[in-house]
């Protein structure tokens, strides 16, 4: 939309800038409507300049046509007198719209600045306008990226979900062999108790078993001795019936360490003894490395 002005002599032309967007502040609205008021109050300035202008030429023709006349109204002055009066009037009414020209103008120049600020204000609400899309850009890349990662996380959760079943199956395996492991504890606790008494039973006989071996020694002791005394008297070549048995105060001992017959059964019974429990026991400490 296009308006000729006069400004100091001169004609420029406006131009309303229009704007639609999508979102409009109230102060760009406040802005429209005080142009809006400006641009039909300089239509009607223009008008009545226009019509003033018109009027003006008007009374210059007729200024002009007067003077061309001036000297028959010289002549005809006493008759024109109130023509005359009517025509002062009419310059006086000429030199007024001057003024009141001029004042238009002028106001119409302050209307002039008043817009141009309003179009930099436009501009400032313009360029915040364009600063805010960049903004909502932005968001949306931001938004895109983070629906992006959320897809991502779902994806992950679900991963971790079929990783927990995984899990799951597994503990129920572990718990499985846990279950199987406690019971061998339970079975091994058994066996340690039961292996307490074999323990006791096997110190008792590895106890019985030194006491025996001190006692084979000793009857090893007696043999060799029973060996030297035999060995002495086949060198000393005593005959006469004399076996085993000799007869001393009386009393029939045996040949080796004054022994008698019913000690040597003692003896052999308790070699025996011992024979048996030391095979006991060497079987029990066997077992016992084993385990």
């Amino acid at each position: 939309m296009a308006d000729e002005t006069m400004i100091n002599g001169e004609y420029s032309d406006d131009r309303m800038v229009e704007i639609t967007e999508d979102e409009s502040s109230s102060k760009i609205s406040r802005l429209s409507q005080k142009i809006a008021g400006l641009e039909q109050e300089n239509d009607k300035i223009i008008s009545e300049n226009n019509k003033y202008k018109e009027r003006i030429e008007e009374l210059k023709a007729s200024v002009k046509d007067s003077e061309a006349k001036n000297v028959e109204l010289k002549k005809q002055v006493e008759s024109a007198e109130s023509e005359s009066k009517a025509l002062g009037a009419v310059a006086a009414r000429a030199a007024e719209l001057e003024a009141e020209v001029s004042q238009l103008q002028h106001e119409l120049v302050s209307a002039m600045s008043d817009l141009q600020e309003s179009n930099v204000e436009l501009s400032e609400v313009k360029r915040d306008l364009e600063e805010m899309k960049g903004r909502d850009k932005e968001k949306d890349v931001k938004l895109a990226a983070i629906e992006k990662e959320r897809d991502l996380f779902v994806v992950k959760a679900k991963e971790l979900e079929e990783n927990k079943s995984d899990f799951r199956n597994e503990m129920e395996g572990k718990e499985k062999e846990i279950r199987s492991l406690k019971k061998k504890v339970e079975e091994l606790e058994a066996m340690v108790v039961k292996n307490e008494g074999l323990e006791k039973l096997k110190n008792e006989l590895e106890k019985k078993v030194e006491e025996m071996e001190g006692k084979i020694g000793l009857l090893e002791s007696k043999l060799v001795e029973e060996e030297k005394v035999k060995e002495r008297l086949i060198m000393e070549g005593v005959n006469g019936g004399i076996n085993r048995e000799t007869v001393v105060d009386g009393e029939k001992k045996g040949l080796i360490g004054n022994m008698k017959e019913r000690d040597w059964t003692v003896v052999v019974g308790s070699a025996v003894g011992a024979v048996s429990v030391l095979g006991v026991a060497c079987y029990l400490r066997h077992a016992s490395r084993k385990q």
